[in-house]
């Protein structure tokens, strides 16, 4: 499968902010900490997250790629630092949390947990927030574009295979699914997809898009009736040794 590219998903990313749980998932995390702890966000892009943290008064460092996708982060003052989750630039046991919000599907997640539990300190925590499988057969996405359940299928990592590898790397692996509920307009909907909010959208062709996006219009007429629908996501916790 062919590599995302993440400027252009930059972009869409202003059709994509933070939903009130996704920061409310940031501040509990946080919250769970003792003041001024490393914070690493694997794949934080625009620094929502971290942002969150800094608040809380820890020490918040956002690691991505893509230079337009860490531009809002760079500009709030937030620690940047440009590189991949498969080879993470800092020392052993530096971070008492590294934090993965739909980020670990990006390349070789196996390495990716390696590196995060490497980047741990004992008794810290690796927390990836990833969808559950169960979700790509049913997301809104997958309503419109069918092409969808089998690239996320095969993007995203079994939440019960990314399970079983931490529990041979670490002391304590805890596993839960939530459900969290969206309801854009159907005008800001289109959008969002038109811009590509989502990576997934780049592994969709034209004509699916277009086909697509007709229907949906057609269904909703309205252009400013809210469309409901849920992300089933799935939050794995792990201790380090």
């Amino acid at each position: 499968m062919a590599e995302v590219d993440l400027d252009r998903l930059a972009a869409g990313y202003r059709h994509r902010p933070p939903s009130r749980a996704s920061l409310e998932r940031a501040r509990l995390a946080g919250e769970g900490l003792h003041s001024g702890s490393a914070i690493l966000d694997v794949g934080g892009g625009p620094g929502h997250h971290a942002g969150v943290w800094r608040d809380l008064g820890h020490r918040p460092v956002v690691l991505d790629p893509a230079r337009e996708m860490i531009r809002p982060a760079v500009e709030r003052g937030i620690t940047v630092v440009r590189g991949v989750s498969q080879a993470l630039p800092f020392r052993d046991k530096a971070f008492d949390l590294a934090w993965f919000h739909l980020s670990l599907h990006y390349g070789d997640w196996p390495l990716a947990v390696d590196e995060a539990v490497r980047v741990t300190k004992r008794g810290g925590r690796v927390e990836i927030w990833t969808l559950a499988p169960d979700h790509h057969a049913t997301s809104m996405l997958a309503r419109w574009f069918p092409s969808v359940t089998a690239v996320d299928a095969a993007r995203f990592p079994e939440s019960s295979t990314v399970e079983a590898y931490l529990r041979k790397a670490t002391d304590e692996v805890d596993r839960t699914t939530v459900i969290e509920h969206k309801a854009p307009t159907a005008g800001e909907w289109v959008a969002a997809v038109e811009a590509g909010f989502v990576s997934t959208l780049q592994f969709v062709d034209a004509h699916e898009l277009r086909t697509g996006i007709a229907a949906f219009s057609a269904a909703n007429r309205d252009p400013t009736v809210e469309v409901a629908y849920e992300l089933r996501l799935d939050h794995i916790v792990a201790t380090a040794r």
